[in-house]
């Protein structure tokens, strides 16, 4: 956030779309989107779909959604653009929004292949982020409810239903990122770390003394989710769609 008197830093628009072969995911059947995200002692609050609807030109009624639930960040891991979302950062909290990092996915609209400069041209919007710990790696993942609206892109919704097209990729605000090699805390607000491990962005996918050299991302607020063909997040693929 700009304010007023405050000296303004640099901000990268980080996304993820990168070529990747995806392996199929089974769809899980088909359900109202109120179905899905209301379910009891589980309900979410969607009062606010009316007014973001008017400002991304989707439907105000929960019923037109299809829903898919998404690993969209991997704490600690970083993708195959060797960008890497630390868990210390997707927990902080941030005063100007008031709520954690990874909630910040929350009401940003979705896309398809990060067609996301104008706001009008949303397939449907985020309904909820949380944080929670893989049992199997003990890695934490940020899993978003990300609405596809049906009456804007039944084809889009169709593909993401019949797990045709299953891959989902973030876009994020970063404010500066840092070198990831232990002890090193070089940081930059253009991607270009002045360190003998970074040397700029030459040295990013390196390895250095074992360490593999890859950008730690800080101040993130997270703007978009897109439905892709292809992702840089391996894990970016939706458990379910209804």
């Amino acid at each position: 956030m700009i304010r007023t008197g405050a000296t303004f830093e640099a901000i990268r628009t980080l996304e993820g779309y990168k070529s990747f072969k995806m392996e199929r995911t089974a769809s899980s059947g088909l359900r109202l989107a109120s179905d899905a995200i209301q379910t009891p002692g589980n309900s979410i609050d969607v009062s606010w779909l009316p007014l973001c609807a008017e400002q991304y030109i989707i439907s105000p009624d929960i019923n037109d959604y299809i829903i898919s639930d998404v690993p969209i960040v991997h704490a600690d891991v970083p993708n195959r653009n060797l960008d890497e979302f630390p868990f210390e950062e997707l927990t902080r909290f941030d005063p100007s929004v008031g709520r954690p990092v990874y909630q910040t996915f929350i009401g940003k609209p979705t896309h398809k292949d990060h067609d996301n400069k104008d706001p009008r041209k949303a397939k449907g919007v985020i309904f909820d982020a949380r944080l929670e710990k893989d049992a199997a790696t003990g890695l934490y993942a940020v899993r978003i409810l990300a609405g596809y609206d049906r009456t804007k892109d039944p084809q889009l919704t169709d593909q993401i239903l019949d797990g045709s097209r299953p891959g989902h990729s973030m876009g994020a605000l970063v404010g500066y990122t840092m070198c990831s090699f232990p002890g090193c805390g070089v940081t930059s607000s253009t991607g270009s770390i002045p360190c003998k491990h970074m040397q700029g962005v030459a040295g990013k996918g390196q390895i250095v003394q074992g360490q593999l050299i890859n950008e730690r991302c800080y101040n993130v607020t997270f703007i978009e989710n897109s439905s892709v063909d292809d992702r840089a997040n391996w894990g970016a693929a939706q458990v379910w769609a209804r």
